[in-house]
């Protein structure tokens, strides 16, 4: 979001030293357990401003938008304050019925592109990019109707079925997909210096190794090729390398990890024909 900034000449320095600065100033306010903070809060976004901001209650939408001071949403007529009688709910009024963060962040922009494409108004086609939120035209909305949440306070979430051994893999597949990403992050001089594609490569593992946990977690039988892919990338990355990313400079893993890619792809597999069983004699018994 800073890159109109250097595009208009701020320095680079200034951009190093606003950028983190900014995500700080971001950060803090998103909690539950601070509630009103006095004069600050005709001044700053606080915890009270931001819990409305991302409330899916009518009297929250579309309010609150500042990010450090408040006194802008003041200024253009967005501003609400929380209402002690209105607690506020939290999420999207077209909740994700996903466990995947990567479908969670593009559905709605794939939404109004075939709202775009499937709508017979041509003005529609080009203007509903900069309607207000939850806008669709009227002939797509009537025949392609999206499920929304009417009250906030009584609602279905989305939950799957799910077991104690699964909990557990699940656990186990997020805590190696934590440990990957750190040795990135404190390796990632290091590893570029091996060889500059290797970052893009390590963006990519990443990015299959998340999706395919949460394809598992929804139960998705194409779960499996994706960590087919996600493991037999990484197998590759150990063949091709005789490394991880240059990790042998701290200790010889390359046995421990290919065993543990070989184990993912076994015990995923047959998680999915598990649940594949196990949603085949739901169907039989929900008849």
């Amino acid at each position: 979001l800073l890159l109109p900034a250097a595009v208009l000449g701020i320095p680079e320095d200034v951009i190093n030293i606003v950028g983190p600065l900014q995500l700080f100033a971001q950060f803090w306010y998103h909690t539950r357990h601070i509630n009103r903070m006095g004069f600050l809060e005709k001044i700053l976004v606080t915890p009270s401003h931001h819990r409305v901001h991302h409330a899916v209650n009518p009297e929250y939408m579309d309010k609150n938008l500042s990010q450090i001071f408040i006194v802008w949403d003041k200024l253009f007529g967005t501003f609400q304050e929380e209402l002690n009688e209105v607690p506020p709910v939290y999420g999207i009024t077209r909740p994700a019925r996903t466990w995947n963060p990567i479908k969670i962040n593009f559905q709605h922009l794939w939404l109004m592109i075939k709202d775009a494409w499937r709508t017979n108004n041509w003005m529609d086609k080009f203007t509903l990019w900069f309607k207000p939120t939850g806008y669709r035209p009227a002939d797509v909305a009537e025949k392609y109707p999206v499920y929304k949440i009417e009250d906030v306070y009584h609602f279905e979430k989305y939950d799957t079925k799910t077991s104690p051994l699964f909990n557990a893999w699940a656990w186990v597949q997020l805590t190696m997909i934590l440990l990957f990403i750190s040795y990135l992050f404190g390796s990632i001089a290091y590893i570029n210096s091996l060889d500059s594609s290797y970052i893009y490569w390590y963006g990519a593992f990443v990015f299959l190794s998340v999706y395919a946990l949460t394809e598992l977690m929804d139960r998705n039988r194409y779960a499996l090729v994706w960590e087919v892919l996600r493991s037999g990338l990484a197998l590759y990355f150990l063949y091709d390398q005789k490394d991880w990313f240059g990790i042998s400079q701290w200790m010889d893993l390359k046995y421990v990890l290919a065993g543990y890619f070989v184990l993912s792809v076994v015990v995923t597999g047959w998680f999915v024909v598990k649940h594949r069983k196990e949603d085949f004699i739901f169907s039989l018994t929900d008849k």
